[in-house]
C-alpha cells in the first residue's frame, strides 16, 4: 500500500451521475482499507506520506542546470508548508487521481441536453472541490481523441519515481483540465464560481445537473391480468345485451316473418356466398362470376388443349353438299332460274355431255331434275345459257316431246 496509487475513472456521457459514482468509489476504497487491518502506526505513516506529497508540490519551471542545482540545495533547508484549508479532510493514506473520461461528449450534451458553458464550469467546480477534500488530483481525458492519455502516464511516473514533470496545471481549456495533487486550494476554486448565474453553490449537485426527459424513450405497457380482463369484457357484453342490441335482431326477424319490412342482406353475407360458391364449384363447370380469377399458366410437360374456333370448319365434301342443298332450295322456289354450280365442280370435264343433254331437254326437265338429286351431276366449264338468252340469239327453242301415238285397233 505504501507504493500504490488509486485511479478513479468517471464518465462524462452521463454527468448527472458523477457525484454518486465518486462517493461510491471513495466509500468502497475506505471500507477496503479497513478490511486490510493495517497497523495504526503504518496507517499514520501512509497518511503522512500523502500530506508530504500534497505539500511538496511545486509547478515546473524552465531554468538552467545551475539554477536547478541551487534550487535543490535551498529545498533541503526549506520547511514544508502546512496543508491549506479544506484539503485532505478525508485522508485515506493513499494517493488518489480522479480521471474524467469521454470529455468529447460535451458537444453531444450541448445538442441533446441543452448544456451550456456554465454547466461544464459548475461540473469542474464541484469535482475540484470534492477532490480537494480527499487530497486527489483531477485530469480530463478522451481516449477517442487521444487527449491527455500520455499525461496521465507521465504524472504517475512522477509520483512513483519522482521524475520531473514538465506539464503545468491547466484549468482554462474545458476539455483538457489538469489539476495535480497539491496545486489546488479553495481560493483558486472560488474563481470558477464567480461567474455562476444559473447555478447555486448551496443547492445539491443532483438537483442542478439533471437529465432532460427522453421523449424518444418507449413507454412500457403493463399487461392486464387475464381474469380481470375477462370479467370486464363479460360486464361489457351484459351491458350491450341490456342496451337493446338483441331486441333489434328480434325485431328484424319478426319483420321478415310478417313481410312488412325487408332488410337488404349485408355485404358480408354476399361475400360469404360468393366464396362458398367458389369452394363448392365443380371442377368441370365454368366460372360463376365475371370476376373469376384466371387459370394458372400450364407448366412444362403438360398438354394444352387447342382453343375452340368461333365457327366449325367444314371439309370440302361437306361444303359441296351444303352448296347443293342451297341450290336445290333456290330451284324449288324459282324453277326457271338456273342452278348455281360450285367452283369445285367446274374442274371436272367428264360431266360436259350430261350437262348439254340436260340443257337440250324440254322445260319440264329442270324441275324433274331438281326433284331427283343425281350424285354424278357436275357442271361443265362453259356456263349454260338461259332460255331467254337462246331466244335472243335466234336459236329455236326445242319443242317439247309429244306422247307416242297410240296403236290403231
Amino acid at each position: 500500500m505504501n507504493n500504490s496509487m488509486v485511479v478513479i475513472v468517471l464518465s462524462l456521457d452521463k454527468p448527472w451521475n458523477l457525484e454518486e459514482e465518486l462517493l461510491y468509489w471513495t466509500s468502497l476504497l475506505e471500507e477496503h482499507i479497513k478490511t486490510l487491518q493495517i497497523d495504526e502506526r503504518d496507517l499514520a505513516k501512509m497518511r503522512q506520506n500523502v500530506v508530504d506529497l500534497f505539500s511538496s508540490y511545486k509547478s515546473p519551471e524552465n531554468k538552467d542546470e545551475k539554477e536547478e542545482e541551487k534550487k535543490n540545495k535551498e529545498e533541503e533547508d526549506e520547511v514544508i508548508l502546512p496543508v491549506p484549508e479544506g484539503a485532505l479532510v478525508n485522508n485515506l493514506g493513499i494517493p488518489i487521481m480522479v480521471v474524467l473520461s469521454k470529455v468529447d461528449c460535451m458537444s453531444v450534451l450541448q445538442k441533446e441536453n441543452d448544456f451550456s458553458e456554465e454547466h461544464f464550469e459548475y461540473i469542474q467546480w464541484h469535482l475540484r472541490k470534492s477532490c480537494l477534500s480527499f487530497g486527489a488530483g483531477l485530469l480530463y481525458c478522451s481516449p477517442r481523441e487521444n487527449s491527455n492519455t500520455r499525461l496521465l502516464l507521465d504524472y504517475m511516473s512522477h509520483v512513483f519515481y519522482n521524475l520531473k514533470l514538465k506539464t503545468e496545471p491547466q484549468v482554462i481549456d474545458r476539455d483538457a483540465i489538469f489539476v495535480p495533487i497539491g496545486w489546488d486550494n479553495l481560493s483558486k476554486i472560488s474563481l470558477v464560481s464567480e461567474g455562476f448565474v444559473q447555478f447555486s453553490q448551496l443547492k445539491p449537485f443532483a438537483e442542478q445537473i439533471a437529465p432532460l426527459p427522453d421523449i424518444r424513450q418507449k413507454r412500457v405497457m403493463k399487461g392486464e391480468d387475464d381474469q380481470l380482463f375477462l370479467t370486464r369484457m363479460q360486464a361489457v357484453l351484459v351491458e350491450k345485451q341490456k342496451s337493446g342490441s338483441p331486441a333489434t335482431t328480434h325485431k328484424v326477424l319478426e319483420g321478415e316473418a310478417k313481410g312488412s319490412t325487408k332488410t337488404p342482406p349485408p355485404a358480408d353475407g354476399v361475400l360469404a356466398n360468393f366464396f362458398n360458391s367458389l369452394l363448392t364449384k365443380k371442377p368441370g363447370s365454368g366460372p360463376t362470376s365475371p370476376n373469376h380469377s384466371p387459370s394458372p399458366p400450364p407448366t412444362q410437360g403438360t398438354l394444352v388443349p387447342p382453343k375452340k374456333a368461333l365457327a366449325p370448319q367444314l371439309s370440302a365434301p361437306q361444303q359441296r353438299e351444303e352448296h347443293e342443298k342451297k341450290a336445290l332450295a333456290s330451284t324449288r322456289s324459282n324453277p326457271e332460274a338456273p342452278e348455281e354450280k360450285p367452283e369445285a365442280q367446274k374442274e371436272k370435264p367428264a360431266a360436259v355431255k350430261t350437262t348439254t343433254k340436260l340443257a337440250a331437254a324440254p322445260a319440264a326437265a329442270p324441275a324433274a331434275v331438281g326433284r331427283e338429286k343425281s350424285p354424278t351431276k357436275t357442271p361443265s366449264k362453259m356456263p349454260v345459257k338461259k332460255a331467254g338468252a337462246a331466244a335472243a340469239t335466234g336459236m329455236k327453242k326445242p319443242a317439247p316431246k309429244r306422247g307416242l301415238p297410240q296403236p290403231r285397233k
